[in-house]
């Protein structure tokens, strides 16, 4: 049944082709002007240790990494319980969990097979891109699914307060703000100060996207993959059980409007 959604959100896709076009643009656009700030500050001196074509690879693959992370998950859980169309979600022979999960799935997959592989071709012709061992591109794909898994979570989490704040825009909100400063996803962990780099391995956003990229450029000692992991997975459980307390808390009390 979940792969049956899988492609059926992956077809569906396929009936915005020049939406996908203008997002491979957009896409295209973002990580070329990106990757021409970072020269313009690595030819001013601002940044030692770092290579001009480490930065590159780490724009190029946090774009396709982001394409994979994508979720409006709080954002329509906040839309159906407010129009009532919740209550349609309750009754389906499928897991609401899941059911959004692999719908999203499907949907980022689709970008990140057409989208990513138009970047990724790109980039590699015209900065010479180089690819991992296969040992490291099989850790960075563990570590990515990990991280694929935390995303959810926080989304599906911060979307199931809904039931009792009865709008989820802030807290969304607060949560995209959270993500994007603490994540890595735009602006590489390297260049955040001690104590700010120290809060972000104490938070699971960095263990979304940053780790599982500096798996891949090889910034990460092989000692500290298992440990990465360890940690992923420990953030995985934790929000886990998060959120099946809340939705037993809902199960008990719920309150729809709308509809």
């Amino acid at each position: 049944m979940y792969w049956v959604l899988i492609k059926c959100c992956f077809r569906q896709q396929f009936q915005y082709k020049w939406n996908l076009l203008f997002q491979m643009a957009g896409d295209w656009l973002g990580i070329y002007i990106k990757i021409c700030i970072w020269q313009a500050i690595l030819n001013a001196g601002s940044i030692k240790d770092i290579s001009f074509e480490t930065l590159v690879s780490y724009s190029v693959i946090a774009a396709m990494v982001s394409g994979l992370l994508y979720s409006r998950i709080a954002e329509e859980l906040a839309d159906r319980f407010r129009t009532g169309m919740i209550a349609i979600d309750f009754i389906r022979p499928i897991s609401l969990k899941w059911y959004y999960f692999f719908g999203q799935l499907g949907e980022n997959l689709y970008h990140v097979l057409f989208e990513g592989i138009f970047i990724a071709a790109v980039s590699l012709i015209i900065w010479k891109l180089t690819i991992p061992v296969p040992g490291t591109v099989l850790i960075f794909l563990v570590s990515l699914f990990l991280g694929l898994l935390i995303m959810f979570f926080i989304q599906y989490t911060i979307g199931l307060l809904v039931f009792w704040m009865k709008d989820g825009t802030y807290t969304r909100m607060i949560t995209d703000g959270l993500f994007l400063l603490f994540s890595g996803i735009d602006i590489p962990l390297w260049f955040y100060p001690d104590w700010l780099k120290s809060l972000c391995d104490f938070l699971p956003f960095s263990y979304v996207a940053f780790k599982p990229i500096s798996i891949w450029l090889s910034m990460q000692e092989a000692e500290q993959w298992q440990k990465i992991l360890l940690i992923q997975l420990s953030w995985v459980l934790i929000l886990f059980m998060a959120e099946r307390l809340i939705w037993k808390q809902i199960q008990s009390s719920v309150e729809i409007q709308g509809g």
